[in-house]
């Protein structure tokens, strides 16, 4: 076959097609600050959040990936009020899915941070939301009702 035809297999250009036609994925992040990122000082912080930063860009292969909108709010944990950040990604490669869920796992970073992660490949069939939120609706017992919880 012609290496430039648009049907061949073997054509290095199709794959990069495919690539591309898969949806990113979205994952939203939320720190809450532990006492001990407060006990850092401003360079100790400054320094840690550069070199946590510098390792999820290793992963990031397209420019429009990583964080797209960030937030910070105040919460109260227990009798203190903290800062915490609302981090929103955008994620189009398992390299980087796999750079941010380690650097999540890393012990600096449960040292300093509470964390929870929301997000996942996107489902916008309609059977599959209905699917999701009927899934949630578990009958009782008896089948004949059905319980919220």
């Amino acid at each position: 076959m012609d290496p430039q035809d648009p049907l061949d297999p073997l054509d290095p250009l199709e794959d990069a097609d495919d690539e591309e036609d898969i949806p990113p994925q979205f994952y939203m992040t939320t720190f809450i600050p532990k006492p001990a990122w407060y006990g850092l000082g401003t360079d100790e912080a400054k320094a840690f959040l550069q070199n946590r930063v510098a390792q999820l860009n290793e992963a990031f292969i397209d420019e429009d990936e990583g964080v797209i909108w960030a937030y910070r709010y105040h919460v109260m944990e227990r009798t203190n009020e903290v800062d915490a950040v609302v981090l929103l990604w955008m994620i189009n490669s398992d390299e980087a899915l796999e750079q941010l869920e380690s650097t999540l796992r890393r012990s600096d970073v449960n040292e300093y941070f509470d964390w929870s992660v929301i997000g996942g490949p996107q489902n916008n069939a309609p059977q599959d939301i209905l699917g999701a939120f009927l899934g949630t609706l578990v009958p009782d017992e008896d089948g004949d009702e059905i319980s919220e919880n």
